[in-house]
């Protein structure tokens, strides 16, 4: 549950990015997650990083400096990893199923409990 409450949270922080630093930073993100996908081994995934620079392409992608691009990745980069433990930690699961029973709106032979994920 930690590691997926862990990236929650961290999904929760870029969602809360403002509208260009969350664009770069998840067109990184996505082009990283693609290149892991076809990686052989982590070596191989090193490589393609090299060659495929996702630094390089957002800069083309966005018609931006990819010294710019770099400092906005490493600048949330150490947003999350200053912010996403505490996000983490304030997360809760509020279990909802007695008062959706009360209020009719699942069914009170059911067996099944209902959650709500909760940001305090």
């Amino acid at each position: 549950m930690s590691e997926a409450r862990d990236q929650f949270a961290r999904t929760l922080y870029v969602q809360s990015l403002p509208e260009p630093d969350r664009n770069v930073y998840q067109y990184i993100d996505q082009i990283e997650a693609e290149l892991e996908k076809l990686a052989l081994t982590q070596n191989h995934y090193l490589q393609l990083l090299r060659r495929q620079s996702p630094i390089k392409q957002a800069a083309k992608h966005f018609n931006m400096n990819e010294k710019v691009i770099y400092e906005t990745v490493q600048r949330i980069e150490a947003e999350l990893a200053d912010c996403v433990p505490e996000l983490s930690e304030r997360l809760k699961l509020v279990e909802f199923t007695d008062v959706l029973k009360l209020k009719g709106l699942c069914d009170a032979e059911d067996e099944i409990k209902y959650f709500v994920l909760n940001r305090f």
